[in-house]
This record gives C-alpha cells, sequence and structure tokens, in this order.
C-alpha cells in the first residue's frame, strides 16, 4: 500500500540482488577481510561470501565481525562448515550470549531473561535504562547491580547498542527475528507482545501515579516518566485490542478514569507532548468496546477532546492554559475541578472564570494556525481529516478529531496568486 502511493514520486528502487549492491558489498569484504585470506583463495572466497550474504549489508557487517574475533585465517573448509548460516544464526549467537550474560551477572533463569525481551520488543519507542534496570534487577538499585546490568547489556551492544541513556534495536530485521517462531533456535517459541505490553503498562502506570501524586506544574520529567506520559494509555489500549483482559489490574472504565479522564495527566502529557492526551482518547474511543466503559467515562472522553480539538493551536505552546481552557469550556463538573487544581496546586498562576458560562452542545468551533493565508481546503469523506494549501506553497494536513496538525509538506505545483494579503495567516 505504502508502495502504490508513493509511485508517483519515481521512487528508486534498492534490490538487494542488483549488480551494482552485490559488488557493494564484495568490495566491502575485499576492505575488512583481505588480511584474513590467503591470496590463491580470495576469489573463491570472496564469491562465497558474497553469495553467504544474500545482498543483505547488515549480514555482511555482522558476518565480517564474527571473522574478525574468531578466525585467524579463513579458509575454504572454514567457510564451508564453522560460520553461521544466514543473518538468523548471527542473531542467535548474539542473543544466546545475552541470555548467558544476564544468568551469570544477575542469577537469572530464563523465564526473567523472556519477560525483559517481552518489554523489550513491544516498547514503542527505545525503552529507558532505568525501565531496563527494573525488568532485570527489580529488587536491587545499588551501584554494584547497575554496574552488572551494564556488563550483561553491554555483551550484546552491536545489537541492542546504548544512546542518550536509552536501549536500541540497531535495525527493525532484530525485532521481526525475535517474534518470528524459530527465535532463539526453538519453533514452540516466540515472543509475545502482548505479556510485552502488560509488563510496559505495570511499568509506565507506577510512573504516572507518582506523577499524580507530586503534580506536574514546574516538574522536570525523568525518562521514564516521560516514556510512561507518551506511551502509558497505548500500552493498555494494545491489551484490550488483543482481547486480553486488563486484570488483574482493574476494569477498563476504572483504568481509563484513571490514567486518560484525568486533568493533571492531560496536562503533563501536554507539556512532553502536544498531541499525546488527543490521540490517547481516539485510541480508547476507536479500541476500546464502549460497553466496558460507563456513560459517565465516555461522557468525560468527548467533553476532554472537545476541549483540546478547539484549544489545540494554544496548548501547543502554552500547555499549562490547559486548566484555563477546562474552566472556561468544560461542563459545570470539569470546570469546578479545573477550578480547585488552580487554587490549591497553582496558586500563582492566574486565571478568569465566566461568571455567565453558557453550555455549548453544537459543533465544535476550533481553530488552525496554518503558515499563510489558506488558498483552498477540503475534508475527507469521513469528516476526519482536513487539508488545506497555502499561498506559500505548502499543504497541511489537519486531524478533525483531534485538532492536530499530521504533517506540512510543500506542494508540487507551483502557483501565482494575487492580491495577496499578508496580513492573514489563520483560517478558522
Amino acid at each position: 500500500n505504502i508502495a502504490d502511493n508513493l509511485k508517483h514520486l519515481q521512487p528508486i528502487q534498492l534490490d538487494e540482488n542488483q549488480e551494482e549492491n552485490l559488488r557493494d558489498i564484495r568490495l566491502f569484504f575485499e576492505m575488512r577481510l583481505s588480511p584474513k585470506i590467503a591470496e590463491e583463495q580470495k576469489e573463491v572466497i570472496f564469491t562465497r561470501l558474497v553469495e553467504k550474504s544474500e545482498g543483505v549489508f547488515l549480514y555482511a557487517y555482522f558476518l565480517i565481525d564474527h571473522i574478525q574475533e574468531n578466525v585467524p585465517l579463513l579458509t575454504l573448509e572454514q567457510l564451508k562448515s564453522s560460520l553461521p548460516l544466514g543473518i538468523s544464526s548471527v542473531y542467535l549467537s548474539h542473543f544466546k550470549r545475552l541470555e548467558n550474560e544476564l544468568r551469570k551477572e544477575l542469577n537469572m533463569d530464563e523465564n526473567q531473561v523472556l519477560n525483559f525481551l517481552y518489554a523489550f520488543t513491544a516498547s514503542r519507542e527505545p525503552m529507558p535504562l532505568a525501565f531496563v534496570t527494573r525488568l532485570l534487577s527489580p529488587g536491587g538499585k545499588s551501584l554494584s547491580t547497575q554496574r552488572r546490568i551494564n556488563k550483561a547489556v553491554a555483551s550484546i551492544s552491536s545489537l541492542l547498542p546504548v544512546r542518550n541513556d536509552c536501549l536500541h534495536f540497531f535495525h527493525k530485521s532484530i525485532k521481526d527475528w525475535l517474534t518470528n517462531t524459530s527465535c532463539y533456535g526453538r519453533h514452540d517459541f516466540t515472543v509475545d507482545e502482548n505479556e510485552g505490553h502488560r509488563i510496559l503498562f505495570e511499568l509506565c502506570r507506577n510512573e504516572l501515579d507518582n506523577i499524580k501524586q507530586k503534580g506536574a506544574h514546574n516538574s522536570l520529567f525523568s525518562d521514564t516518566e516521560t516514556y510512561a506520559l507518551q506511551h502509558g494509555v497505548q500500552h493498555m489500549v494494545e491489551l484490550s485490542k488483543s482481547g486480553e483482559s486488563l486484570r488483574p489490574y482493574d476494569v477498563e472504565d476504572n483504568l481509563v478514569n484513571t490514567y486518560v479522564n484525568d486533568l493533571v495527566l492531560i496536562y503533563a502529557k501536554l507539556c512532553v507532548n502536544s498531541t499525546g492526551s488527543s490521540e490517547d482518547i481516539c485510541s480508547v474511543q476507536k479500541h476500546i468496546k464502549p460497553t466496558l466503559l460507563g456513560e459517565q467515562s465516555q461522557s468525560l472522553l468527548m467533553s476532554f477532546l472537545k476541549v483540546l480539538r478547539k484549544h489545540a493551536y494554544l496548548l501547543r505552546d502554552h500547555p499549562h492554559l490547559w486548566f484555563q481552557s477546562v474552566i472556561n469550556d468544560g461542563p459545570a463538573e470539569l470546570s469546578s475541578k479545573a477550578a480547585t487544581i488552580m487554587e490549591n496546586r497553582l496558586p500563582a498562576l492566574p486565571y478568569m472564570k465566566f461568571l455567565d458560562k453558557k453550555e455549548e452542545n453544537g459543533a465544535v468551533q476550533a481553530r488552525f494556525d496554518c503558515s499563510n493565508t489558506v488558498a483552498c481546503f477540503d475534508v475527507s469523506p469521513e469528516m476526519d481529516y482536513m487539508v488545506c494549501e497555502c499561498r506559500d506553497g505548502t499543504i497541511h494536513m489537519w486531524s478533525l478529531e483531534t485538532g492536530n496538525k499530521e504533517w506540512v509538506r510543500p506542494s508540487l505545483i507551483k502557483r501565482v496568486y494575487h492580491g495577496v494579503n499578508p496580513e492573514y495567516s489563520v483560517y478558522s
């Protein structure tokens, strides 16, 4: 589907079996391995190495790494008998080494190792090292424990590198391999991503509870708190989508009210990602069965989404105005709660309150802040997206569900406009 939608851009197809690609891989082998191969065998060995690579540069990289570490002088016999047969063999050897290191350094059993892999595979972005530590050593926070964890992770850093205090996949193919039934050489095993979502939701839940307790105003969020604010609800939704019960935590209704319909958490989410709260609400509405949510929960979701959508342009740069927006545009119950939070937790922040407030039950009026005067626009048949072209040659896509900007890209056709008034740069 992606290829069909992009074919008008005349993409260049990179075929791993193209002659140019195979020639590049051969040059790569020649540059790195020439000192390891006898002169009279170089031609045939390099040809066999290119065949083994199957046109995959990543495999060529790991194969070279394996040869340089383990083979003093590469012969044709060794090439046939002892070297990894395909990239799966390389991944298998690395993850076996990780498993051995975890058992040696942390005395972990197989189930603990698998739980770590479940969670890491289900992670929606590089996993903060603090989460890694809690998964690998739940009861230990000492310096010596952290050193042992670092040593264990370092044993596989070529596949799971640490950057910016987060653990990454080196390449998407590693995740694909982990979720394949042939992982670890066992055909009865595959990484259970649902279990990974469950583990990560529990970690995120603890972080969100701490944020609610300490408050969010002027808080500097840790890596784990930031991850929880951005992805905690999404892990909960993934569990519900898969048909998994969210017990033993709580029923869905309580979880939604605790972690989605919460004024303080919505504010905290706005501080780290201006679109996070509205995306969470839309995900809950789409993927959690309405029968699992009470009428009050559904009403709150709609009320919060209405305010977020109406003031998306404002909250993007000024998240602290969230409470003011709820006071003015939320139903009476929410307005009262927001005012109480402003008075008790944020006394230094001024706010205004309508004395004669009228409830609006009609269509939501929203403001879309474009880069220039809007020349034309259109709305999708399902009334969920709007696209507009501005007179500066940019095209904007907006979500009408959340009020968030989805993307901006240059127009493919250059147009000339006459009588442009530069003062008008917003379409409402």
